[in-house]
């Protein structure tokens, strides 16, 4: 299952706490990354906001790894579930058939 997550920074975080989380987001991120259950990340120019492609088994993988999350505490989360454009538009037409 592949979900998109975004993430936007809820409210600001103190610097001798921010400098702390900014390691622990890029140690997340390789982690997750070298696993390949995280195919994608970036973030969002000028904001403090940024996203990613996790791919995993279950939504129970996909809540430990957003419990790891070094800025959850401190963002709003979006994620949604992704699947394939032609498969999608093509359940929709027999739905509407």
């Amino acid at each position: 299952m592949k979900f998109l997550v975004i993430t936007k920074m809820r409210h600001p975080v103190s610097p001798d706490i921010a400098m702390g989380l900014f390691d622990d987001l890029i140690t997340w991120s390789k982690k997750y990354v070298a696993s390949k259950q995280l195919e994608q990340t970036w973030g969002f120019a000028g904001m403090y906001a940024g996203g990613g492609i996790l791919q995993v088994k279950s939504l129970e993988e996909l809540d430990s790894i957003m419990t790891e999350y070094p800025f959850g505490p401190f963002s709003d989360i979006e994620i949604y579930g992704l699947t394939d454009l032609v498969a999608a538009v093509e359940r929709a037409q027999k739905a509407t058939g």
